[in-house]
């Protein structure tokens, strides 16, 4: 998550979760290499197996998980659009600017711990938009809302962690 561009008249945030298409990328090819040297050693059959699943799996769990989202706030027009593109396609949905009540780091608690994630809250009627379908760990969530309450030039408490304050 980071901020594009940020102007007077329009702020960009986008999330390109690219580590998690490297890993996806190579547990497939760890999973090619050992189905290929199971084959080479007789297992036809196991390394078959081993090799379509265990690449197939980690590929098909990669296009439905790894999206490129984009926030984009434009004064001029009045909007918020999020995108969301996969190798499924694009979504996309705008909103008008005046419905951004303000952004907010969600929580989200579990016996693994706390993770977090940005989100715009959109009045009349009420609405939570998420920044991005994830929970994650770290501060970056409370940058990215503390960002787009300082571009609306919203004033208050503190939004969450990673915050240095001034924002509700």
């Amino acid at each position: 998550m980071k901020v594009i561009q940020d102007t007077e008249t329009s702020l960009i945030l986008e999330d390109r979760p690219w580590l998690i298409g490297v890993l996806v990328i190579v547990m497939a090819l760890m999973f090619l290499y050992g189905g290929m040297t199971v084959i080479a050693s007789g297992g036809l059959f196991t390394g078959l197996m081993l090799t379509l699943l265990g690449t197939g799996v980690p590929l098909l769990i990669g296009a439905l998980m790894v999206r490129r989202v984009r926030l984009t706030f434009e004064r001029g027009a009045g909007k918020v659009t999020r995108t969301s593109r996969s190798v499924f396609g694009l979504t996309q949905a705008s909103y008008p600017l005046d419905r951004v009540a303000e952004a907010r780091v969600g929580v989200k608690s579990d016996s693994d711990g706390t993770t977090y994630r940005t989100e715009l809250h959109l009045r009349d009627p009420d609405q939570t938009v998420p920044f991005t379908t994830y929970y994650t760990s770290g501060s970056r969530p409370g940058q990215m809302a503390e960002a787009v309450n300082d571009w609306l030039g919203l004033r208050g408490g503190p939004v969450g962690p990673g915050t240095t304050g001034g924002y509700r």
